[in-house]
């Protein structure tokens, strides 16, 4: 948010701070919740600096014309860029951002905004099926390469390779970020996090200190990921797309290839759940036909699959 703010105002981003919500601010936000973050709060956030922008162009375009410019006072050529202002009729010439606002503030001209959006186009009959729940989709598809240990059913994930279309990236750190924490998070839900209940039905799992989740030694040691060049083809937010959840679901390349060693190692197809923890890859390999199939004395090699 801030830096679409400043990169809007052509300021640093150094000057924009971001705080927490509050309703004595706006009354009607939405939670920061199903990737919607960016696209909700962003578009709002442009909303408003438009309408602060247009209200500071009227006092910069006073400032920079007059008789010395040359040039008669025109908002519409008003630029702001790299904490200043300028005419673009004479871009030599610039003002100081600062300077700008003192001389509003003076003027008694309103420093304030508040900018609403909400999503145009969406639609949805819960009781026909029918509508469009969504203004866009996000796709990705993902390689997964898994080692699986033929004694004890661990597993290793040591190469995974990530394409996501996320449309035009606002800032392609932060989402390359998203992109690996939401695949390592699928990982663990399709390997390690399963949900255990007593005879009462009590949930025994609740947290990860009675299931496990991935750590830093679970992260590939090859770990590709790509952003495909592909702005959105609707009216989004700098034609982007959502990045939080989406590559949850490219986990599921880990369990696909997990289930495929699986088959390869039995030589036949082979049931598997999710999560497929260590325990139910150990007894898969060891239940009838699985690793006694291999000669007598010998060591089985690891298993690997893409």
């Amino acid at each position: 948010i801030a830096q679409l703010v400043a990169d809007d105002l052509g300021i640093d981003i150094g000057q924009v701070m971001v705080t927490a919500t509050s309703t004595d601010k706006n009354n009607n936000t939405s939670p920061t919740a199903a990737s919607a973050g960016t696209d909700l709060n962003g578009s709002a956030a442009l909303d408003a600096c438009a309408r602060l922008r247009e209200r500071l162009a009227r006092v910069a375009a006073n400032m920079l014309a007059g008789a010395a410019a040359g040039f008669a006072p025109e908002p519409s050529c008003v630029r702001f860029a790299n904490s200043c202002v300028y005419d673009q009729r004479d871009p030599a010439r610039t003002l100081p951002f600062s300077k700008l606002v003192r001389q509003a503030y003076e003027q008694r001209v309103s420093l304030g905004e508040r900018g609403f959006y909400a999503t145009p186009g969406v639609d949805f009959n819960r009781e026909t099926g029918q509508g469009q729940p969504f203004l866009y989709y996000t796709n990705g598809v993902a390689c997964a390469e898994v080692r699986i240990d033929r004694f004890t059913g661990e597993v290793k994930v040591p190469r995974v390779d990530l394409l996501m279309d996320i449309g035009q990236s606002i800032n392609p750190g932060i989402d390359r970020g998203q992109i690996t924490g939401g695949f390592i998070q699928g990982m663990g839900w399709v390997t390690t996090e399963e949900l255990k209940y007593s005879e009462k039905g009590e949930l025994l799992s609740h947290s990860p200190t009675t299931y496990k989740i991935p750590n830093i030694s679970d992260v590939p040691e090859t770990f590709n990921v790509a952003l495909l060049d592909n702005p959105n083809n609707v009216v989004s937010l700098k034609r982007s797309k959502a990045v939080g959840e989406p590559p949850l679901l490219l986990g599921i390349s880990v369990w696909v290839a997990v289930k495929d060693a699986l088959c390869r190692a039995r030589g036949e197809v082979v049931g598997l759940s999710i999560p497929a923890t260590n325990e139910q890859v150990c007894l898969r390999l060891h239940s009838a036909g699985g690793v006694r199939r291999h000669a007598e004395g010998a060591s089985p090699s690891p298993v690997h699959q893409s």
